[in-house]
């Protein structure tokens, strides 16, 4: 229960500073928060795959799920899905200067300090003094993906956006149906731990479908999006049948539709939103 308390105290903190940055924001940048928001959870997913998931620098101890190894991802998720990409955005968003950005380095380094010592966080080969060279150079690419976007309206960038937002709704979707619903699992081991192994499949898989997800976007026809959730089922039916997956409920295909669709909706909303579509507004509220 100790454990619980300080990650969801984590959790509650930054949805605090979130709400601060939704209500306080300057009009100009309000709709850009979104796109910002996820782009920069997207950045630390990446991150997150390769220290937490393929070289093991550090598990946490949130005791939220029965899973070892999922009650470990669950534990990443307060600083990747929440702490940082909050703070990120507060700091870009409202322009603050260099300062603001070490006193946060130096509380999360504190935090890190802190969850070692009480036990809710190992580190194996990461170390405390890590944590502020990697929160600081976050902060920066998060201050040039805000200038990209905002300042510069750079193409390139706002399409990467647009994955990220994909990537991060499906990956998000799929770890957390298998986590707490246990719907499926990889059945393919590439490391000593199986969940691990599931973890890391998954995450490559939504990175692949994520691409796809973000073409049919850009092609904006409605029948491309239908025949590309209809050929990712079919192909899930077939490792299904070569036992690549094994599933656990019959449910699975109406969930695995679900999270596709959801996650096509999150990418397209954000592409409306960077790239000034309007559905059904008249001209005269566009100025």
């Amino acid at each position: 229960m100790r454990n619980r308390i300080y990650f969801l105290t984590l959790h509650f903190s930054s949805l605090l500073l979130f709400f601060f940055i939704i209500r306080n924001s300057p009009p100009k940048y309000k709709r850009f928060i979104a796109p910002l928001f996820i782009s920069n959870i997207g950045l630390n997913y990446i991150f997150e795959f390769f220290v937490l998931l393929i070289f093991r620098g550090y598990r946490y101890y949130p005791n939220l799920l029965k899973n070892k190894y999922f009650d470990n991802v669950v534990g990443a998720n307060a600083s990747q899905l929440f702490v940082l990409p909050t703070t990120g955005l507060f700091l870009t968003i409202f322009h603050l200067r260099k300062r603001w950005s070490l006193l946060f380095a130096l509380m999360l380094t504190l935090v890190d300090k802190l969850f070692v010592e009480k036990r809710l966080y190992k580190h194996y080969w990461w170390k405390t003094g890590y944590t502020p060279i990697g929160v600081l150079i976050f902060y920066f690419i998060a201050n040039k993906w805000k200038e990209q976007i905002i300042d510069k309206d750079h193409r390139l960038f706002k399409i990467f956006t647009v994955y990220l937002t994909n990537f991060v709704a499906y990956s998000t979707l799929n770890f957390y149906h298998v986590a707490l619903f246990k719907t499926c699992l990889f059945n393919i081991k590439i490391f000593k731990n199986f969940y691990r192994s599931h973890v890391v499949l998954s995450t490559i898989y939504s990175a692949f479908c994520a691409i796809l997800f973000t073409i049919i976007i850009f092609l904006k026809r409605g029948y491309f999006t239908i025949s590309l959730i209809v050929t990712l089922l079919g192909l899930e039916y077939i490792f299904i049948k070569k036992k690549l997956i094994t599933i656990s409920t019959k449910y699975f295909y109406v969930i695995s539709f679900i999270t596709k669709v959801i996650s096509i909706y999150a990418g397209n909303r954000i592409h409306k939103t960077l790239f000034c579509i309007k559905d059904d507004v008249p001209s005269e509220n566009l100025q």
